[in-house]
């Protein structure tokens, strides 16, 4: 059996979530799926790869917000992106944490999906207290973009299995569904 290249099957999944982060911000404008694609580069991928591709996300996210959308370069708004990037490292590290890594189970995941996206809008909340824009933390802005990353988790962990199902030599194992 021919075993794929490492660099290959270390980069073909980062870049397949990348491509989903861009692809949803492009879609629906300001609702990155930060913390979704966070949980599952946590749950399928060692502690290195998963912390690059979260930031790499953000990142990609950030420059075609800024090169393709037409974000106004203020401070306002430089400073509401790297809030961004910190809340999508947080929301990484916490289901790091709760999930144990590569290999958890969906429960697990679901559960450090919750709690990620609950560190994720409190650090954000955070930041709108100290430097304005509470407004934007109704109640039904914030379930929306639950809803939202509930479902780019469901879609993402969907792509991960079926990949992984398909060429688990490219994509890794798949997520244990019990």
């Amino acid at each position: 059996m021919t075993h794929a290249n490492p660099l290959i099957r270390n980069v073909l999944w980062p870049l397949t979530l990348a491509i989903f982060a861009v692809a949803g911000s492009m879609v629906f404008k300001c609702m990155t799926p930060f913390v979704a694609v966070a949980v599952v580069a946590a749950v399928t991928m060692d502690v290195r790869r998963g912390a690059l591709t979260a930031a790499g996300c953000w990142a990609l996210n950030q420059a075609s917000g800024y090169c393709l959308s037409g974000y106004p370069v203020d401070q306002y708004s430089l400073g509401w992106g790297a809030a961004l990037g910190g809340g999508t490292m947080l929301s990484y590290l916490v289901a790091r944490w709760m999930t144990g890594g590569e290999g958890a189970t969906l429960a697990r995941t679901a559960i450090a999906a919750v709690a990620a996206y609950v560190a994720y809008e409190a650090s954000l909340y955070a930041v709108a207290l100290a430097f304005g824009g509470v407004h934007t933390f109704t109640a039904d802005i914030v379930l929306g973009l639950a809803v939202n990353n509930a479902v780019w988790l469901a879609v993402l962990l969907a792509a991960q299995r079926a990949l992984s199902a398909s060429s688990p030599r490219l994509f890794g194992k798949p997520l244990r569904l019990a």
